[in-house]
């Protein structure tokens, strides 16, 4: 049982820096959609779209080196479907594409695979535990 608490320290660390990972991406979204609609501030906010992906990098490297051998099984689950799915909507929208449909914007793939990674980590952790 001494364990316990150092375990749940561990585990909410992990939230947190999980946590810190979304909030930095979700600001770069942010400010990558802002640059196109506010030209003004274009520079700023492709800036502070950098740093925010520069940031939440960081905070997913932190978030990977914490976990443990499950856990490392789960992520890479989780990061399997996420490749699979980005591939998968690559080639239908490449097809219908080709087919005379509009382009679709390569800025969109990055926050496909943090969603379709998110859902894989959520089922997965669901599935083995």
């Amino acid at each position: 049982m001494p364990n316990q608490p150092f375990r749940d320290e561990l585990v909410d660390r992990r939230r947190t820096t999980l946590l810190l990972f979304y909030l930095a991406a979700l600001l770069s979204v942010i400010a990558v959609s802002l640059a196109g609609r506010i030209p003004s501030s274009r520079t700023l906010l492709l800036a502070l779209a950098v740093a925010g992906a520069a940031t939440a990098i960081l905070f997913l490297l932190r978030f990977l080196r914490a976990n443990d051998e499950h856990e490392r099984q789960i992520n890479y689950r989780a990061l399997t479907l996420a490749f699979t799915g980005t591939l998968v909507f690559s080639a239908a929208i490449g097809f219908l594409q080709r087919l005379g449909f509009h382009p679709v914007s390569w800025l969109g793939i990055p926050p496909l695979m943090i969603i379709l990674w998110s859902f894989g980590l959520i089922l997965y952790s669901w599935r083995y535990r």
